[in-house]
């Protein structure tokens, strides 16, 4: 199994990070803050690196505090520079919302400054964001499913072609720098609901979830694999990639006291174990019921280890992206979360085997 570790470049600022979900006041910011704030976020992704985690991600969300990347292109060139051993991971563009051809040419972009260790998610953002853009909630997913396909061809095609669909009309496409991963950087959709999961099977997109509990990842997994062979083909295991939050601790105590201190809005539910329906669900009201997502690993580096082997388990999921915190704990405490997994947890998870379909 694969480990990747979440790049939030969070604000460390309470009143801030309890805007989440609603649009952050700038005058919220402090400059010398922000400066802060990047700087530890490209110290945790170095760290994480030379621990041996396999790939740092990054992901677009907009006007908050929690995850201040509205371009990821922007910080993955960056982390470009820092991540150097590992691979990065853009957990995604929110294509509904943007010029595909563009985000084909930051993919195309990232993947040559990256030598060619990049993988691309394409996501379709979530209702806030389609308001903050003007986007018709009802096109969301047209648009996204439409950027997919435009996208894998701008990234394949070697000749200039005009495309003309519902959405999106460009009358010439001809994406440089040219490719680096041939045909194209590993491209996933997403798998968080039947209708997309359908619709990434049958297109040939791995498969990426996030902040549901297992049972709903072994379902939808499974779906997803199925789906895969009555189109002709098997997934591997790096096709399918879950991404969730975790707090390791040096005793249950000390595990105990960060996750209770991760007290946002977006981990209103923390404390809630994943077995309940609200988490366990792919339903867009049940997810409303945790927000952004809820702890799905907490524990002393043993606990992790047995956790992460019966999660991979029961839902065949090869990549697994944790982010250790989201702005709630310091920077320091951040980083000894890093090296604690990174030493006593990371060695033992990269050598599980792969799950058979």
């Amino acid at each position: 199994m694969k480990v990747s570790f979440t790049c939030m470049n969070s604000y460390y600022s309470p009143e801030a990070l309890n805007q989440s979900f609603s649009a952050t006041p700038r005058g919220l910011w402090d400059p010398e803050s922000g400066k802060q704030a990047i700087a530890w976020a490209l110290e945790q992704s170095a760290v994480a690196d030379s621990l041996g985690f396999d790939f740092v991600s990054v992901s677009e969300h907009h006007y908050q505090a929690g995850m201040c990347n509205p371009n990821p292109a922007v910080l993955a060139g960056a982390l470009s520079n820092v991540v150097t051993r590992g691979n990065l991971a853009l957990l995604g563009p929110l294509v509904s919302m943007q010029n595909p051809v563009l985000v084909a040419e930051e993919i195309a972009m990232l993947d040559q400054l990256t030598r060619g260790r990049l993988i691309a998610l394409l996501l379709r953002g979530t209702p806030n964001e389609f308001e903050y853009y003007n986007v018709p909630t009802e096109e969301t997913r047209g648009r996204t499913e439409e950027a997919m396909l435009l996208i894998k061809k701008a990234l394949t095609e070697p000749e200039p072609f005009a495309w003309k669909g519902q959405y999106y009309d460009f009358p010439v496409v001809s994406v440089w720098p040219g490719p680096t991963q041939v045909p194209h950087p590993p491209l996933y959709g997403s798998a968080n609901s039947e209708e997309s999961t359908a619709f990434i099977a049958e297109h040939r997109f791995g498969a990426a979830m996030s902040f549901f509990g297992p049972g709903a990842v072994a379902r939808n997994m499974a779906r997803y694999r199925e789906l895969c062979d009555q189109h002709g083909w098997q997934p591997t295991p790096d096709q399918q990639l879950f991404r969730c939050f975790a707090v390791i601790g040096e005793s249950e105590d000390h595990a105990a006291d960060l996750a209770a201190r991760i007290s946002g809005p977006t981990l209103a539910d923390a404390q809630k174990p994943p077995s309940t329906p609200s988490t366990d669900s792919t339903s867009v009201e049940d997810m409303k019921a945790f927000g952004f997502g809820f702890l799905q690993f907490t524990g002393t580096p043993g606990n992790l280890v047995e956790e992460l082997r019966e999660f991979q388990a029961k839902t065949g999921v090869g990549i697994i992206d944790l982010s250790f915190n989201m702005g709630y704990l310091t920077h320091e405490e951040t980083l000894a979360q890093l090296r604690l997994f990174g030493q006593h947890v990371l060695p033992q998870v990269q050598r599980f085997a792969p799950v058979p379909a």
